[in-house]
């Protein structure tokens, strides 16, 4: 005679299996996740932020910048001209802006638009586990530009209100955990945009992920590319991400 098993047993026992198959548990893979978006715990960069709408490209900056941890970040604008010397300045749960001509910065928000579709923290943020707590979802495997990759999926969710998405879908390569691609949403639901992160290169002796690329979800043939061109480990001391440092730059 044969025996069926209650579905919520079969359930669990596959559940069981999928957890015994990663030998990392969510918070450590996203944790190899940021090890492939930074090269150091502390280091300077250089970023290049290309705008294109219907194909054709429609503005574009250039920012150098240092970060340091999982919650300090520091941009200034070198190109355009017109931006030039403006800051940003992200520590914790805290964004300001600061231009040379005012007396004080100014408080923002990580979701506010940056340039393009890129928001202050689709740039300023290095690191996913400052904003967001893990769990595994699911296995699949992705089509990318490269190819299929096999993914661990990973549910994100935001750990405080300043972060730039209440959610994320992240897709995360098996092999070497790198991050594949993204869904970002809104507290209600609704899907804001998507994340293809790609070319990957060798700095400072690490395989890091240097450009990421935003698509809006209605303009389709619209899309925002973050580039880190440049990349330096170098330990920066905490008084560099001050409002105080920020106003005598």
């Amino acid at each position: 005679m044969i025996r069926t098993k209650p579905i919520a047993i079969v359930l669990s026992l596959l559940a069981a299996l999928t957890c015994r198959a990663h030998a990392l548990d969510a918070d450590e893979i996203l944790a190899r996740v940021d090890e492939r978006r930074a090269v150091a715990p502390s280091f300077r960069f250089t970023i290049r932020i290309d705008d294109y709408e219907r194909g054709m490209l429609a503005q574009s900056a250039t920012m150098s910048g240092s970060a340091k941890g999982m919650n300090k970040t520091l941009v200034r604008y070198e190109e355009p001209a017109s931006m030039r010397g403006k800051k940003l300045l992200m520590v914790d749960d805290e964004t300001f802006f600061f231009a040379p001509r005012t007396k004080r910065p100014v408080r923002l928000t990580a979701s506010q638009r940056l340039l393009g579709q890129a928001s202050n923290g689709d740039v300023m943020n290095v690191r996913f586990r400052c904003d967001y707590s893990p769990r595994i979802a699911r296995e699949e495997t992705a089509d990318t530009a490269d190819g299929p990759v096999r993914c661990i999926v990973l549910e994100l969710a935001a750990k405080r209100k300043g972060s730039a998405y209440a959610s994320m879908t992240l897709w995360v390569s098996e092999t070497g955990y790198f991050p594949v691609k993204a869904e970002c949403f809104a507290a209600s639901g609704k899907l804001l945009k998507t994340a293809e992160y790609s070319n990957i290169r060798v700095i400072g002796g690490k395989e890091v992920v240097t450009k990421t690329t935003l698509r809006d979800t209605i303009a389709r043939d619209s899309r925002t590319v973050i580039e880190f061109t440049d990349m330096t480990a170098e330990e920066i001391p905490d008084a560099f991400f001050s409002k105080d440092y920020l106003m005598r730059m």
